[in-house]
């Protein structure tokens, strides 16, 4: 072998499929750092490798989490194929229009709502109002309960949101009691403040507890003449009728975003890509005026949606308020019986040579919502080398994502759809 190596002798080494300049590309950072030929090819071949292979692609969720943070939260059957669209363009006065004109209708039907605007995920929902609040009204603190000072994936973290919009944070109460009378006399001691009750959506606090409900904030936030702001998160919108019809008791202690408006909040906001079972966005609901005050505040451009994503709105939101939810993907897969899925369970094991059983087992609701919530599935427990299991499943032409369990490989259907399962067949085979 030669004692060195050119650019285009090293990108001549790999087999991928990847485009010839990100080769040199990649070839030329690699002959920087190593210069012996032999670690050279082996580093290159192996960084193009991994790039190839983490290349946006479909996966198949095997996890049991119906909402993966990692996987994309909701699952979406994305229908929005156009080269151009109306977002911005009235089609009955052939000329520049408004954005989302049907979808705030739906939103306004579906919410009970006088007005709503779209931002691109539900951080952005609550920045861009403090912001608001604090420009339009001089209001200069946010009251919160001590207990709701919440950080979820990817390190974000309440408090430095609040300060980063320019208010100050007050905290009142304490971790597991916060009183109406602690907020009371936070408003009493700094009137230029709001009101912001977060849910806890992704950790619970359990025993001596106690939790100022939103009846009373609307009632204090009348009281001294200011805003109450509702950050629900989770986003859940569905109709009881819907969760009692398919049993689905986990959520009867998750708060509606249609309950929080008609109690007389100012603004809710929730996540577009969790229980309402959409895309990534962040949706705000409330009075004409003040979701009037974000849309025209001078921030709202750099946080606003593209025309893929509120068509994808528009789409879910035109379900729900159509009554048809089972055809939300998320509402779907939560919705099949147990039954149902030990049958295609039964079906998928057929002729595998594997060491396996099919078992009770639990699956999650994840993306940060309902801890310590689970949905009773059957699910298939794989004995073997789980790391050799596990690679082989990622690695399939799909590629299939488990969870290990018990130092056991386990399949959840409860997150898969149906035409997936003869991937799952075919990779199970192959093992």
């Amino acid at each position: 072998m030669k004692d060195s190596l050119s650019v285009n002798e090293l990108v001549e080494t790999s087999i991928s499929k990847l485009p010839r300049e990100i080769k040199l590309f990649i070839a030329k950072k690699i002959l920087s750092k190593y210069k012996e030929p032999k670690i050279a090819i082996e580093t290159f071949n192996k960084h193009l490798d991994s790039l190839e292979f983490n290349r946006h692609k479909q996966v198949i969720n095997a996890s049991g989490t119906l909402l993966h943070t990692n996987l994309g939260r909701a699952p979406v059957e994305g229908s929005f194929a156009n080269r151009y669209s109306n977002v911005e363009y009235d089609l009955v006065e052939n000329k520049r229009g408004e954005r989302n004109q049907y979808l705030n209708v739906l939103m306004q039907q579906l919410l009970g709502a006088e007005n709503v605007a779209f931002v691109n995920n539900n951080a952005s929902s609550l920045f861009i109002a403090l912001r608001m609040f604090k420009q339009k009204y001089n209001i200069e603190n946010v009251i919160i309960s001590r207990g709701e000072i919440i950080e979820i994936g990817g390190s974000y973290r309440l408090p430095e949101i609040i300060l980063e919009s320019d208010l100050n944070l007050l905290e009142v109460g304490t971790t597991n009691k916060t009183k109406v009378k602690d907020y009371e006399n936070a408003l009493s001691k700094y009137p230029k403040s709001i009101l912001l009750k977060v849910h806890r959506s992704n950790y619970s606090i359990s025993g001596f507890t106690e939790e100022t409900t939103i009846q009373e904030l609307v009632t204090l936030k009348i009281k001294y003449n200011t805003f109450l702001v509702h950050d629900i998160g989770s986003g859940l919108v569905v109709e009881d009728n819907f969760l009692n019809k398919y049993k689905l008791n986990i959520f009867s202690n998750e708060p509606k975003v249609q309950d929080s408006i008609k109690s007389g909040v100012d603004i809710v906001m929730f996540s577009g890509d969790k229980l309402f079972g959409s895309v990534q966005s962040g949706v705000l609901a409330g009075s004409n005026t003040l979701i009037n005050d974000i849309k025209y505040f001078s921030l709202f451009r750099t946080y606003r949606c593209s025309d893929s994503v509120l068509y994808e709105l528009e789409s879910t939101t035109e379900k729900y308020v159509s009554k048809n939810e089972l055809q939300i993907p998320f509402w779907k897969l939560i919705s099949e019986t147990f039954e149902t899925l030990k049958s295609r369970l039964e079906n998928i094991v057929e002729n595998i040579n594997l060491n396996f059983q099919i078992v009770n087992g639990e699956s999650l609701i994840g993306g940060g919502t309902l801890p310590n919530k689970f949905v009773v599935s059957p699910i298939l427990e794989i004995d073997g080398n789980t790391e050799l299991i596990l690679n082989s499943l990622i690695k399939f032409e799909v590629p299939i994502i488990p969870r290990i369990q018990n130092n056991k490989v386990i399949i959840d259907l409860r997150s898969v759809f149906p035409d997936e399962d003869i991937h799952i067949k075919n990779a199970l085979q192959s093992l």
